[in-house]
């Protein structure tokens, strides 16, 4: 990432002993307060994988603090965990709230009015679109191509799990939403189906504008990703 520093650090999981790595990206122009994105990866992705970098440097270079971790059972945190990314999901998904503990009271110098944004792919956006859905600290929310209903997937996944990591469980229609989030897909994504974006969309009676549908693209949005981006930088600078 050219020009670009890069700050690797650990969030600590208390309870459990362990330390989510992470990397706090910015710019030699970034201002001393901004704004805070946390870019989250998708499922068996981390902090390096190509989609988190492409966004990451992307929204450093607008101005932004751009934050991202590996999960447990993820990139250098599967060094303490293991790989069953399946048999701790529920804290994969429930350790957002650390991390933004961790942001708000270790990076408050540089964290511009507590303006807090979550950016994800694929799980990542799972993740936005549940703990992130109901945490009043963030101020914005972006998913692409993310599940509706865990029921769908492959892995059988308890009905007490499915239930903590489905956006069907948290997902309301509220007045701010369509200030508060914006979705994508492809139809063509051959992992989670088109149908999951118009769940979401009906679940939380989204306008038009907040629903960005592709034809084709699949999982990774190949040849969309600077159209996302676009639309990402002009939805989080709407006041």
């Amino acid at each position: 990432m050219d020009d670009i520093i890069v700050e690797n650090l650990d969030i600590p999981i208390e309870a459990d002993n362990i330390t989510l790595k992470a990397s706090i990206y910015y710019s030699h122009d970034t201002e001393q307060q901004a704004p805070f994105i946390i870019n989250l990866a998708g499922l068996l992705d981390h902090r390096e994988s190509y989609f988190v970098q492409f966004f990451s440097k992307k929204f450093v270079q607008e101005g932004y603090y751009v934050l991202s971790y590996d999960y447990r059972a993820h990139g250098e945190t599967k060094k303490q965990t293991g790989s069953r990314w399946d048999k701790m999901v529920v804290n994969i998904f429930s350790d957002i709230h650390i991390v933004i503990d961790w942001l708000l009271t270790n990076q408050s110098s540089r964290l511009l009015d507590n303006q807090i944004f979550l950016f994800g792919r694929s799980m990542g956006g799972a993740i936005i679109l549940t703990n992130g859905f109901n945490d009043n600290r963030i101020h914005k929310l972006i998913a692409l191509c993310t599940r509706y209903d865990y029921h769908t997937t492959k892995i059988e996944f308890p009905e007490e799990i499915i239930e903590k990591i489905s956006p069907k469980y948290f997902l309301k229609k509220k007045p701010q939403n369509n200030e508060r989030i914006l979705i994508a897909h492809c139809k063509d994504d051959p992992r989670i189906p088109y149908e999951n974006l118009v769940q979401i969309r009906d679940a939380l009676d989204l306008d038009n504008e907040n629903v960005l549908q592709y034809e084709d693209g699949g999982h990774s949005f190949k040849g969309h990703r600077e159209d996302i981006f676009k639309h990402a930088i002009s939805f989080l600078k709407e006041i």
